[in-house]
C-alpha cells in the first residue's frame, strides 16, 4: 500500500503552488479585496486565490470549487498539494 496522502490543512502559498504546476500564472488584474486573479493559458475561466486562506481542508468548498474552476482532476489535485506529480 502506498503512502497516505495529506489532506490538510492547506494555505493561500499552498494553493499558489498547485497552481504554478498546473500551468496557471497571476495575472496583474486583481479581485475584490485581498483576491488575485489566476488564469490559465489553454484552459477557460480565471480562479481568485484569497490572501487569508489558512486552514483548507481536502474537499472544502473553496478546493472543490478550485478542482471544478480549474479542471484539476481531484485525484490529482490532492497529489500535486502532496507534490507528487504525474
Amino acid at each position: 500500500m502506498g503512502k497516505k496522502l495529506n489532506r490538510g490543512p492547506f494555505t493561500t502559498k499552498d494553493v499558489k503552488r498547485v497552481l504554478k504546476a498546473d500551468g496557471w500564472v497571476s495575472s496583474t488584474k486583481k479581485g475584490k479585496g485581498h483576491q488575485t486573479v489566476w488564469t490559465h493559458p489553454t484552459k477557460p475561466g480565471k480562479f481568485p486565490v484569497s490572501e487569508s486562506w489558512t486552514a483548507l481542508r481536502a474537499w472544502d468548498p473553496i478546493l472543490r470549487g478550485m478542482s471544478r474552476t480549474c479542471q484539476i482532476d481531484k485525484d490529482k489535485l490532492l497529489k500535486l498539494f502532496n507534490g507528487i506529480e504525474d
